[in-house]
This record gives structure tokens, sequence and C-alpha cells, in this order.
């Protein structure tokens, strides 16, 4: 899980976009496609890394970006 996190974090720092996919095939080496509970474990895992999963889809990808930081008052 350290290896996939590590994927995502980099990418966000220094890819195009603000935001990672991961697609099945690499979701599928940690969590099994009809696992239990599978979306929530995906949801748990992003918590744990400090990212948010903004999209899933059974068999397709999950999308990954970091949370946004508070609006400050003025």
């Amino acid at each position: 899980m350290k290896s996939l996190a590590s994927q995502i974090d980099r990418e966000l720092q220094v890819g195009e976009w603000k935001h990672c996919v991961v697609y099945e095939r690499e979701l599928r080496r940690l969590w099994p496609l009809h696992e239990k509970d599978r979306e929530a474990q995906i949801t748990q895992f992003a918590k744990k890394y400090g990212f948010r999963l903004r999209f899933y889809r059974k068999g397709l990808c999950a999308i990954f970006d970091k949370w946004p930081r508070p609006k400050r008052r003025l």
C-alpha cells in the first residue's frame, strides 16, 4: 500500500493534472474485484495517506486528489 501511496503522491506533485488515476489492474493487486466493502477500503486507504477518493467505478478506476485547503477568512 505504501508503494501505491508513493506513486499517487508523486503523480500529484509532478504530474500535469491535480488528480491521479489508478486503473483496475493496479487496484486488484490490493483489493480483489469482488471483495466486500471494496470502495470503503479504498476510501480508508486514501484517508490514511492524505488523499481523497474523488471517483470510483468498479472494474474501471479510482481517481485520487488532495483535500482542498480551507479558505482563509479575512
